[in-house]
């Protein structure tokens, strides 16, 4: 058992006593304590959902790298990182999981086009206004 199912299931469990405690309170006409007791269970939840993806996030990246290790070139894991989720698709991150891609210069020029070009862009460097 992983470090996040341990707290997943542990938030769970602790969730349901508090829910089971909560009915009793309620029963025994403690309202205010019953309600207070009961309040505190959705956040466990939220916990225990959150270390569940966490989980699951990681036993998907240990299987793409052990496919990545016998050769395979699995898919990129949806979404590939954490950037993605918050730039649509336009931005990722360091723990990306998709392949980078391939360089793209597109310019061939010989050596004394290099030399113009270079010398058309060092006025640009150039902080004077002609």
């Amino acid at each position: 058992m992983t470090r996040h199912q341990a707290i997943a299931h542990a938030c769970r469990a602790l969730a349901l006593g508090e829910l089971a405690s909560a009915t009793v309170l309620a029963i025994d006409s403690r309202w205010p304590l019953a309600a207070l007791v009961a309040c505190t269970a959705p956040s466990l939840l939220a916990v225990d959902a959150a270390c569940r993806r966490a989980h699951h996030r990681a036993r998907a990246e240990a299987q793409r790298e052990e496919r990545k290790g016998r050769g395979e070139t699995p898919a990129p894991l949806v979404p590939c990182c954490s950037f993605w989720r918050n730039s649509d698709g336009q931005v990722h991150g360091p723990d990306c999981t998709r392949l980078p891609l391939p360089r793209r210069d597109r310019y061939s020029l010989d050596p004394a086009g290099r030399a113009a070009f270079d010398e058309i862009t060092r006025s640009y460097d150039d902080r004077s206004t002609a």
